[in-house]
């Protein structure tokens, strides 16, 4: 038996942040183990959904989302695209290799400036879309959109003070 515990070595004893309960001492404070607990929870929730996109249509959570984004906003620019998706330009770019490879993303240069490349959804690409549950459907989006105001608006000031602090700015 360890000393002052009362539990037999080896054993741990359950703390308040695995229970999900503050500790006595401090009743106001929520642990960070909770927190970070609470976030990896729902990064889970997310992958979990976007590896159902996967399996069932072959693409990626990114590529799925590019194709949300282009069908929404036809014409898009690939740099507006890596900077919706919080990716390098070079990233999305072989992002959109992919989709191109596989029938569903056409680029086209229209200015006079080849260098700027406008995306759009080929028709197999549209007709996937209409077949995939859009952002706007998805479990997180649903519930982001049922949070009250305050909650919304204390989450949003939550996150982007955790991304500072992490040297990530918010987009």
């Amino acid at each position: 038996m360890d000393k002052g515990s009362g539990k037999k070595g080896g054993e741990v004893a359950e703390s308040p942040a695995a229970s999900g309960q503050p500790a006595e001492s401090e009743p106001d404070v929520v642990p960070t183990e909770v927190v970070f607990g609470k976030l990896l929870q729902l990064v889970r929730t997310v992958q979990s959904g976007m590896q159902n996109i996967d399996a069932s249509h072959g693409l990626s959570g990114s590529q799925v989302w590019a194709l949300w984004q282009i069908s929404v906003q036809p014409g898009l620019r690939v740099t507006e695209l890596a900077e919706a998706q919080h990716l390098h330009p070079s990233t999305a770019s072989n992002l959109l290799d992919k989709l191109e490879t596989h029938g569903l993303v056409r680029r086209e240069r229209r200015d006079t400036d080849n260098r700027v490349v406008r995306l759009y959804l080929t028709d197999l690409g549209l007709e996937l879309v209409k077949n995939i549950p859009g952002p706007m459907q998805g479990r997180l989006r649903r519930a982001l959109q049922a949070l009250p105001k305050a909650d919304l608006e204390g989450l949003l000031k939550g996150v982007t003070s955790v991304l500072a602090l992490m040297s990530e700015p918010p987009r």
